[in-house]
């Protein structure tokens, strides 16, 4: 029978049983006294008890209600209890993922088949974002883990490296270098180069500096676009070459071509899993667990 009974009865019954006045248990619950009488009429229709004798005098309990009250509040702490539980069970069932833009992002797996089979039922939350927006994320709690570009200022948060992406030169069709099969650093001498404002990702603009301060003259750097497809027009059109992660090759655009560098990996993007260690849970582990093993065979695989 007490089944039956409503988690909003048993508040309106237990404020009534405390306070023993109707007005003061209606401000309580911040309600109206008309409808907190509806409820505790129902309760006793559905107990088939008398709660409350209500005289001249005021209001007391009954003694069905005295026994009544210590059962109320045993169901509706039960209550509560299964309400916290299921949402903690929720919240642990759910990954918040983050994945940056800085590579293409084909070469990530389709993550709930990978986690299938370790995490049977979770839910996944995916965004991609530049990496210096999923690191502020993951220091706010508003992801769980990210696959972020490397070198990163990453203050604090665990991070292994997975792989890393190459750089290619893009190149304008018509542009002489592009005639060859592959190109030197020292091929982009006074050449245009499209190139990200320091404040982007310090650590990583930091990392290509001796790259290029090698060399003894320069490019001569232009402010890079936000968007890879505008990034790709403006080659195209002839505007200056670009430093392009091997994995972005895929996308093609008429009036540009990709070469590889001389020099093999010398400049290239790392690809790292983070996470918050106060958010190190057995979910997140399983995540890194499996992203590791992905990576790692993907590597195998592409290994003479």
């Amino acid at each position: 029978m007490s089944r039956l009974v409503k988690p909003r009865q048993l508040q309106c019954f237990i404020a009534v049983a405390e306070l023993l006045n109707f007005r003061q248990a209606a401000e309580r619950l911040c309600m109206t006294q008309p409808p907190l009488s509806r409820q505790i009429q129902q309760l006793e229709a559905l107990l088939g008890r008398q709660l409350f004798q209500r005289d001249t005098r005021g209001v007391s309990l009954t003694e069905a209600g005295v026994h009544f009250l210590v059962e109320a509040r045993a169901l509706l702490q039960q209550a509560e209890s299964a309400r916290q539980h299921a949402r903690q069970q929720d919240s642990a069932a759910l990954l918040r993922i983050g994945m940056t833009t800085v590579v293409d992002g084909g070469i990530f797996p389709d993550w709930a088949a990978l986690l299938a089979q370790p995490c049977p039922g979770v839910r996944l939350a995916m965004s991609r974002q530049i990496s210096i927006r999923l690191i502020r994320q993951l220091h706010r709690g508003e992801l769980d883990v990210a696959l972020i570009g490397l070198p990163s200022l990453t203050n604090g948060l665990l991070v292994e490296k997975l792989f890393d992406d190459p750089l290619m030169l893009a190149l304008p069709a018509a542009h002489p270098l592009a005639s060859q099969r592959q190109v030197r650093l020292a091929d982009l001498q006074g050449e245009a180069l499209f190139w990200f404002g320091r404040a982007l990702n310090p650590a990583y603009y930091d990392f290509c500096q001796p790259a290029f301060r090698a060399l003894p003259h320069p490019p001569r750097f232009v402010p890079e676009p936000p968007e890879h497809h505008i990034l790709l027009a403006q080659v195209a059109a002839g505007q200056g070459g670009a430093l392009i992660p091997r994995s972005l090759r895929q996308i093609r655009r008429r009036g540009v071509v990709y070469r590889r560098f001389a020099e093999g990996e010398l400049l290239s993007i790392g690809v790292g899993v983070a996470w918050r260690p106060q958010g190190d849970s057995p979910l997140v582990q399983a995540f890194v667990q499996c992203v590791r093993q992905y990576f790692a065979a993907s590597q195998a695989a592409t290994t003479p």
